[in-house]
């Protein structure tokens, strides 16, 4: 494609269905163009959330979440067989907000994310990070419905 260069992928995961059958995508992309693959999964922080509560052990349970994110992470690229040039990043905090600054500082190319992981009642109270990510980011973004 003349003028367009997509050398670095930003794929991140709520690890749901959508999210996995978006990163089939980003696999696809990411071969087609031989770029960088970030695998990207975001934690709540629990403190941000709750608040405060001297008595939760926040860390521990942050430790623990992202000790099964890397478990389902490493699944899903054994599943799909995505080796190579492709990272995973973890972070903690609002996960459209960490995206957005990841795919700022890094010099992402394209975000490729799924349609909708939540549902019900919390998209209605919260929406989609999808969609908050379409507003704030100033980069590319394919949305992939299911």
């Amino acid at each position: 494609m003349e003028g367009i260069a997509i050398k670095k992928i930003l794929a991140p995961t709520d690890l749901s269905a959508n999210s996995e059958y978006a990163m089939k995508y980003a696999k696809l992309v990411s071969e087609t163009f031989k770029a960088k693959l970030y695998i990207y999964h975001c934690i709540t922080d629990i403190n941000a959330a709750v608040g405060y509560v001297p008595s939760l052990p926040a860390e521990q349970i942050i430790n623990s979440m992202k000790e099964e994110a890397i478990k389902e992470i490493d699944h899903l690229r054994n599943r799909y067989n995505i080796n190579g040039n492709a990272e995973v990043v973890i972070e903690v905090g609002d996960a459209a907000r960490k995206i957005v600054e990841f795919a700022d500082k890094n010099d992402i190319d394209l975000i490729v994310m799924g349609a909708h992981g939540k549902s019900g009642l919390e998209r209605f109270m919260f929406g989609s990070v999808t969609e908050k990510v379409m507003r704030l980011s100033s980069k590319p973004v394919l949305e992939v419905k299911m």
